[in-house]
């Protein structure tokens, strides 16, 4: 079963893409994904998820607009499911530094509109002191984020 934490905790944090592409098999980063995924949740390391992550995943693998054949409900709560069952899987949210971090981290690289999200989530992983896991190139800019970038099929 998932546990929930208030306190601080060296974890690896994935961000809402590898998740998708785990999930997905007809996407092209399926495989490095899901294999790394795997390797995650077999191994000693503990990972955490934040409830926001899961409702994207949710929200994008079920969009019609984001894949013609979409994920159906079940599909995608079972697959968050199962990650939340994992014994060494933490849920985390923000805590009474995130607004702060959130801000400074806005400020400090132009960061505003729709990127805005970027960095609400890796305000999240300094908070908590995890490694953010990301295809994402963009996190790079966010000064204090542990920051593993995943290598792209091709």
């Amino acid at each position: 079963m998932h546990r929930e934490t208030s306190q601080r905790i060296q974890v690896i944090l994935p961000d809402v893409n590898p998740l998708i592409y785990a999930l997905r098999k007809d996407d092209p980063d399926h495989e490095i994904s899901r294999a790394w995924l795997e390797t995650v949740i077999v191994g000693d390391a503990r990972f955490a998820l934040s409830r926001m992550t899961l409702s994207a995943v949710v929200r994008i693998t079920t969009n019609r607009r984001s894949y013609p054949v979409a994920s159906t409900l079940e599909e995608a709560f079972g697959f968050c499911d199962d990650l939340m069952a994992q014994p060494h899987c933490h849920l985390i949210e923000p805590g009474e530094r995130h607004w702060d971090i959130f801000r400074r981290l806005c400020v400090e690289t132009g960061t505003r509109g729709g990127d805005t999200i970027d960095a609400w989530f890796a305000a999240l992983a300094i908070e908590w002191g995890c490694e953010w896991v990301t295809f994402d190139r963009d996190f790079l800019k966010f000064p204090g984020l542990k920051c593993t970038i995943l290598s792209r099929k091709g």
